[in-house]
């Protein structure tokens, strides 16, 4: 987890760098499309410090006062992180919608051009290593601050495409681009807004995952699945199983089925933190 932290600090120094010079290039031009895009990655950088101070704050253990342990400050930093990305759409919309009514010339240049590139290409690496990382690790904070990385890349392509438009004489074409930037931005936002929403109200829907673990469950014919609750905390999945057990069955030998079947469950579906198994007596 130490070396997700790291890339996700590192991330968010590199994209102040690309802001900085992105929207020291949109003044000097008078580009909104680059200033925009020099916003965006300054925003996004805010968004890799939370998401950052969200993870170390995730590690720390349960207390008196947290039961269950700091895990939903991970998703509460998501949470943080998608609505700094909508208020940024926002602003950028607007900005380029005014300079679309009311145009001014753009003197694009080609390091202008070159900039844009380096930006997009650099977004584009930095969200490959994070998605990769989310995946592993389960972080619903780096899956959405991977999606802002790839929207930043995105987003430079973008606006690439729109001051080369301008460069030609289409005078427009910085303008739009900017505001395609601020659609894709609110999208991406609003999902995020979705996903860790329901997580922290409690809300799980997988039936993926659900069925994984009936599968595994139905593996041993001496128990019967009644009723099955899984819930999100940060990263990880607690779930609570009720199961029916042949009533001829021992202590010993129930001690050890469940252990087992504890054991393959965690084997076979990542990202399970805990796993209560309550058992029941039946006839099967």
């Amino acid at each position: 987890m130490r070396n997700v932290e790291r890339v996700v600090l590192i991330s968010a120094v590199v994209l102040i760098s690309i802001g900085v010079v992105l929207i020291y290039l949109g003044k000097s031009t008078n580009s909104v499309g680059l200033v925009a895009d020099g916003v965006d990655s300054l925003g996004d950088s805010v968004v890799s410090l939370i998401v950052w101070l969200g993870l170390i704050v995730s590690h720390r253990g349960p207390d008196k006062k947290f039961h269950f342990g700091y895990y939903r400050f991970e998703t509460l930093s998501s949470l943080l992180v998608a609505m700094i990305m909508f208020g940024m759409s926002i602003w950028i919309f607007y900005t380029s919608y005014s300079r679309l009514v009311n145009p001014e010339p753009v003197h694009i240049t080609p390091i202008s051009m070159i900039a844009l590139v380096l930006a997009g290409t650099i977004s584009l690496i930095l969200a490959i290593i994070k998605n990769k990382m989310a995946a592993q690790h389960n972080l619903l904070s780096l899956k959405a601050d991977a999606k802002n990385s790839i929207k930043d890349s995105s987003s430079s392509f973008v606006i690439l495409t729109g001051i080369v438009l301008s460069y030609f004489g289409f005078a427009w074409g910085d303008s739009i681009g900017a505001m395609i930037v601020a659609c894709y931005i609110a999208f991406i936002a609003i999902r995020t807004i979705k996903e860790a929403s329901l997580v922290l109200v409690d809300a799980f829907n997988s039936p993926e995952i659900v069925e994984d673990i009936s599968k595994i469950i139905r593996k041993y014919p001496t128990i019967k699945l009644k009723d099955m609750k899984l819930r999100m905390s940060g990263p990880f999945l607690n779930c609570i199983m009720i199961v029916k057990v042949s009533k001829n069955i021992t202590l010993d030998e129930l001690y050890k089925l469940k252990q087992k079947i504890k054991k393959d469950i965690m084997k076979e579906i990542d990202g399970i933190k805990n796993l209560f198994i309550e058992a029941e007596p039946a006839r099967i």
